[in-house]
């Protein structure tokens, strides 16, 4: 059992109460047991998040990676944690992402719709002849974005179980405690990852196609050819963001359909209320709960000194439940103004690119469940979540969908 009150699985199921009594007792403190200050008031958070001359995004995680594992994959693959895009500050952060913003200009993402709409059907589809019966992390929630970003890649989107092994290696160990062999265990996949990602950069440098990794592999920065490790690095965020942020947001919008049919019903017969929808499970349930900036000099956020160097931890998911934001801000409610002004995609410089993708393929999975099928039931009331508190996300969610 570890002894950081964060990791209790008790916590991760509920972690709202215990982040209100922070955020009153003081919207931004230092936290002994990490080492790090926690911020979890919007105001204070938003300060750091739109400081990026102050708050650096480079940020060391102390035991994340042992000391052999990241041996493993210097060594053997491209290395890791290459400063690109989210961990990046400027002027690498804007150059980079440069080379993507055109993928992923809302105008392009909304006319995606009917592409990801249509992957959504035959996901239901697979779950409705197989009998209802269906874990929709499994079986929904983790396809339906890797194998959007799949596609945007121009990497199979049959390797989709794949890319979630990997995606899930690159990213064990934020916000969590593992072993030194879970760790191995890992970097040996990130290893296999780079290595065939790699072999996809160099193909791709040769003979490009319409896709996003081409772009990449044919981009220059300054008339200087972007190098294989920082196209990994970018392809390695977006392989993990796309999958993680719109996996836990879909698995959590699910759980709360199952937990309150009279939701599901208004969903079906308002369809018009899918995008609040998802705006309220974002702010409620932030699929990354936090990330982390280093203190450049000396500061101060409010009223709270911060030594340089130090590590400060914004957590989204308190913060985008400050009652000074967001009237009755625990209550979920579909009719709230300043939608879209939560935290779950980050802010500043530093807001999620792929925050609009999310946005289309959280809509499309929604709309089409509630219309498709007139209830839904958990089979297993008891929900676990993943180990860490750097993510909200649920493990397995097993469902029986009512025709």
């Amino acid at each position: 059992m570890s002894d950081n009150p964060f990791l209790d699985p008790e916590f991760l199921k509920c972690p709202f109460p215990m982040f209100k009594q922070l955020r009153e007792d003081a919207p931004i403190m230092f936290m002994e047991q990490m080492g790090m200050y926690l911020v979890t008031g919007y105001d204070q958070a938003r300060e750091v998040l739109l400081s990026p001359g102050r708050f650096s995004s480079q940020v060391n995680i102390p035991s994340r990676h042992s000391e052999a594992a990241q041996k493993i994959v210097d060594d053997e693959g491209y290395g890791r944690g290459a400063p690109a895009l989210q961990n990046a500050d400027q002027p690498v952060h804007t150059a980079h992402r440069n080379l993507v913003n055109e993928a992923f200009r809302p105008k392009r993402i909304r006319q995606m719709s009917e592409y990801v709409g249509k992957i959504v059907e035959e996901l239901l589809d697979d779950i409705q002849a197989a009998g209802s019966r269906a874990d929709m992390v499994c079986e929904f929630a983790v396809p339906l974005p890797l194998i959007v970003i799949a596609d945007q890649l121009g990497i199979p989107r049959e390797k989709y179980r794949t890319f979630k092994e990997w995606s899930d290696a690159w990213l064990e160990g934020l916000g969590a405690e593992i072993s030194e062999e879970r760790m191995i265990h890992n970097a040996k996949l990130v290893v296999e990852m780079q290595q065939y990602l790699a072999q996809r950069i160099e193909e791709r440098r040769s003979e490009p196609k319409e896709d996003i990794l081409s772009d990449l592999a044919q981009a220059d920065i300054d008339g200087q050819p972007v190098t294989t490790e920082t196209v990994m690095a970018i392809v390695e965020q977006l392989l993990v963001a796309g999958n993680e942020t719109t996996t836990n947001g879909i698995a959590a919008g699910i759980h709360m359909l199952a937990r309150d049919n009279a939701l599901h019903q208004q969903l079906k017969n308002n369809p018009q209320l899918v995008k609040e929808y998802v705006e309220e499970v974002l702010r409620t349930e932030a699929p990354v709960q936090c990330l982390f900036r280093r203190a450049i000099a000396d500061e101060e956020i409010g009223g709270v000194k911060i030594p340089a160097e130090s590590v400060v931890m914004v957590h989204y998911g308190a913060a985008s439940r400050d009652e000074s934001r967001f009237d009755n801000a625990d209550m979920f409610d579909l009719e709230r103004p300043k939608k879209g002004a939560h935290l779950a995609f980050g802010s500043g410089i530093h807001h999620c690119i792929g925050s609009e993708l999310a946005r289309v393929e959280m809509a499309a999975a929604f709309s089409a469940f509630t219309q498709r099928f007139s209830g839904v039931d958990l089979i297993d009331q008891d929900v676990a979540y993943h180990a860490t508190f750097a993510l909200r996300g649920i493990q397995t969610l097993n469902v029986r969908c009512r025709q």
